[in-house]
């Protein structure tokens, strides 16, 4: 808009000039005005959007951070937490599920969770609890609790004794509008917010909650956020991650090589760097496991082993468990989440 604006600015005077030089000759000065108008008006509307973008950039850039700061934690007393109610036994099993929902202001304030509790009377703070996220985001966007079969990657830790905390993650992708999946993923820092909401839930809401026992876990995406977590939130009891991408930067580095990625994803390249676990790998003090096939498709267990050498090179505790085959998601769910339940039961 803005060239033809111009073009129809110069033109304009070009015809009044050639109009004003023909004695009569030549008509049309009307017209020749209606354009110059037009050809004003157009070029001022565009400065100005193209200032308004240019802003909405830099505050996005800014809002992104420092590449190697934590993401800040917003008030999280802005977000109201629902009591656990009622629930209902999944079918087949003797483990009840309860669907909440937060609410109030702000990043993370419209949070789902899915508490499993399993069967039986428990006494005040006598049970372990593991937070798991939804996985298959692209770590660019959030993503909802799956209403399918996300049982599988959550239902074994109940059935071993322990309360579940799954929870979503805000910016789920809403059709093709990738640039607010991407701000509102952005302000909830990666998850991290969603997945601090989920472990004050534990502690505060959950009475036979163990406190001092409450661990992440994930798969792919969420084992990314459930490291994350381990930089963010020093009580985690630990963090088990199932195939993560631990350097988020290099897993989008095609993306980020594309010259619009910036007017698309405004801030997106500090952002990858700030949500990858490896940057804050020297700030982890929650013991870490990590697990995957060595025939992953999608990541390779030699990130995870430079991952957890950057944990225990700063003086942190951090294991790698892999196995053969299984490639990403197979692996995670015939001997991953055995290895992960074993490896709590393991800690002190």
């Amino acid at each position: 808009m803005l060239p033809l604006g111009l073009i129809a600015v110069i033109f304009g005077h070009v015809a009044l000039s050639n109009i004003a030089k023909s004695r009569g000759l030549l008509t049309g000065r009307g017209m020749a005005i209606a354009g110059l108008i037009t050809g004003y008006l157009a070029t001022v509307v565009m400065i100005i959007y193209i200032a308004f973008i240019t802003f909405g950039i830099r505050s996005a850039i800014k809002e992104a951070g420092v590449t190697d700061e934590l993401f800040p934690l917003p008030d999280l007393s802005k977000v109201v937490l629902p009591d656990l109610g009622g629930g209902e036994v999944i079918e087949g099993t003797s483990i009840k599920s309860h669907d909440l929902r937060a609410s109030g202001s702000g990043p993370g304030s419209t949070t789902r969770f899915r508490v499993l509790v399993p069967a039986g009377i428990h006494p005040e703070k006598s049970l372990t609890c593991v937070l798991v996220a939804p996985a298959g985001s692209n770590l660019l966007s959030g993503m909802d609790l799956d209403e399918g079969d996300y049982l599988d990657e959550t239902l074994p830790y109940a059935e071993a004794g322990m309360v579940v905390v799954s929870y979503s993650i805000d910016g789920a992708l809403m059709g093709d509008d990738v640039a607010t999946a991407f701000q509102q993923f952005r302000e909830a820092g990666a998850g991290v917010v969603n997945g601090a909401l989920a472990f004050k839930l534990a502690r505060e809401k959950l009475p036979w909650v163990d406190p001092e026992k409450v661990y992440s876990a994930g798969h792919s995406s969420a084992g990314t956020l459930s490291l994350m977590l381990a930089a963010h939130l020093p009580d985690l009891a630990g963090s088990i991650a199932y195939a993560p991408a631990c350097d988020v930067a290099a897993f989008h580095q095609d993306l980020l090589d594309e010259p619009l990625s910036g007017l698309v994803l405004p801030g997106a390249r500090t952002f990858v760097k700030r949500a990858s676990p490896l940057t804050h790998a020297a700030r982890i003090r929650v013991p870490v496991f990590l697990f995957g096939a060595r025939d992953d498709e999608k990541v390779t267990s030699e990130e995870w082993r430079n991952f957890v050498r950057a944990v225990t090179d700063a003086g942190g505790e951090g294991e790698v468990k892999t196995t053969a085959s299984g490639g990403h998601y197979q692996s995670m769910i015939d001997e991953g989440i055995p290895a992960g339940i074993e490896w709590i039961r393991a800690r002190p």
